[in-house]
């Protein structure tokens, strides 16, 4: 009887968290409302469409209404695949997000887990980020490999943040691992991390740290074969 009550006890206190969280969660552009909304891609100049309707170029930051219903977003740049979003309504949570988004969305907000895939990053309640592919890729399975890695950088910044600060930690090894960095060079790598860990925790958000970290494995003699751009 005990236990059945502590079971309880626990599903009141959790649904109570849950509920809590659905009135006060992050705004978006799918509830109620108005926001400013910032709109980033890979490459400048990428054309967004909202409803059919061009809202501008990215960078783009502009106030937009925000609409129960379904929306449809669309990115097109010439010379690149253009990415259309459909987007569904569904509930409004800080770590499950109102959009449930098929096609090439990604979602990136440090600490949620939203329904989000594909190449839009959510790197705060108000920025995305637009991953464009060419519309001839020379290597489809490097630009996923980028978008996954990308993805995990914005996704978990405040943890890569916490295990750069220690020196070590399951993020610093997540990292790694989207980079696919071989056992041979962990130790290379793990010394450029610890060389600019006071740069990289800097950083403003999970893509701008991700950015630096690329260019240093870049220019590193032993990892640029792993560099993802």
């Amino acid at each position: 009887m005990i236990k059945q009550f502590s079971r309880n006890t626990h599903r009141l206190i959790l649904f109570g968290l849950i509920a809590f969280l659905a009135f006060s969660g992050c705004a978006t552009i799918f509830s109620d409302g108005q926001d400013t909304i910032t709109f980033n891609s890979n490459v400048d100049k990428t054309k967004v469409f909202l409803d059919g309707i061009k809202l501008g170029e990215t960078p783009l930051t502009i106030p937009i209404e925000r609409k129960t219903a379904n929306r449809n977003l669309k990115f097109t740049k010439p010379g690149y695949q253009t990415q259309e979003l459909p987007l569904s309504h569904k509930f409004n949570m800080n770590f499950a997000m109102l959009l449930d988004i098929t096609g090439t969305v990604i979602s990136l907000t440090p600490g949620a887990v939203d329904a989000l895939s594909g190449n839009l990053i959510k790197y705060s309640p108000t920025e995305y980020h637009i991953e464009m592919e060419p519309e001839k890729s020379s290597d489809h399975n490097l630009f996923r490999q980028r978008v996954a890695s990308k993805r995990f950088a914005a996704h978990n910044f405040t943890n890569i943040q916490r295990d750069l600060v220690t020196g070590e930690g399951e993020f610093l090894e997540g990292l790694k691992a989207s980079f696919q960095i071989p056992p041979a060079h962990h130790d290379a790598f793990e010394e450029t991390l610890k060389t600019n860990t006071d740069m990289l925790i800097t950083t403003n958000n999970g893509l701008d740290l991700w950015n630096h970290l690329n260019h240093l494995v870049k220019d590193d003699p032993k990892l640029k074969h792993y560099s993802l751009s």
